[in-house]
């Protein structure tokens, strides 16, 4: 099975630095024009695609939503819901740099989600929900094909330690996407098979 593996397009939260967590933040102008580039850039893969699965969060279904045109079923699965950032949700990363001081503040964000946010979900905890959505699919999709995910950051970063079953820090590290990159990855073989960039023009905050 081939997982083609799409972050959601830019939010102003992602220009401010801004955590979104789980808050229901829509697309800016940027990032509708980003789903729309990933359409054309996929326009020859999402031939054989024959669902799109995506968050519940408004900047994932809207980025799903361009991506499919009226060709490609969309389905939301809360499973593929971001990282609870807990009372790290709305928050700078600078104010929260600031509050817990540079070192602590990067030790944290370099752990990528295994230590949870004060109040959050864990890198392990999120992975529960993404090996729960690759069996259901794994039985629902018994012969070779090609789904789409459109999700977030965190998500899709426990989605591929998941799959790959890699969990060192390198691993992880490697595994963070922006907003204008897809990935591609043989489910099977459980391996990244490919990433593209559609906009690397544009500047992208870390934050989820």
């Amino acid at each position: 099975m081939e997982l083609i593996l799409v972050r959601h397009g830019q939010t102003d939260y992602n220009v401010e630095k801004r955590f979104q967590g789980r808050l229901d933040i829509a697309l800016n102008a940027t990032g509708v024009s980003q789903a729309h580039a990933m359409r054309v850039r996929l326009q020859e893969e999402l031939a054989k695609v024959i669902r799109i699965y995506s968050s519940p969060l408004k900047r994932a279904r809207q980025t799903a939503g361009v991506i499919a045109g009226e060709a490609i079923p969309v389905e939301s699965d809360h499973r593929l819901i971001e990282i609870d950032l807990g009372q790290f949700d709305g928050r700078l990363e600078q104010e929260i740099a600031d509050e817990l001081g540079p070192q602590q503040y990067n030790a944290w964000r370099d752990s990528c989600f295994v230590t949870s946010a004060p109040g959050g979900e864990s890198l392990a905890e999120a992975m529960q929900r993404c090996r729960m959505f690759l069996d259901c699919i794994a039985v629902k999709y018994r012969e070779p094909t090609s789904l789409a995910v459109v999700s977030h950051q965190g998500l899709l970063l426990a989605l591929k330690a998941a799959i790959s079953k890699r969990f060192d820090s390198k691993s992880l590290k490697s595994y963070r996407q922006s907003n204008d990159e897809i990935e591609f990855w043989d489910v099977d073989k459980a391996c990244r098979i490919r990433q593209i960039r559609v906009d690397p023009a544009v500047r992208i905050s870390r934050a989820s």
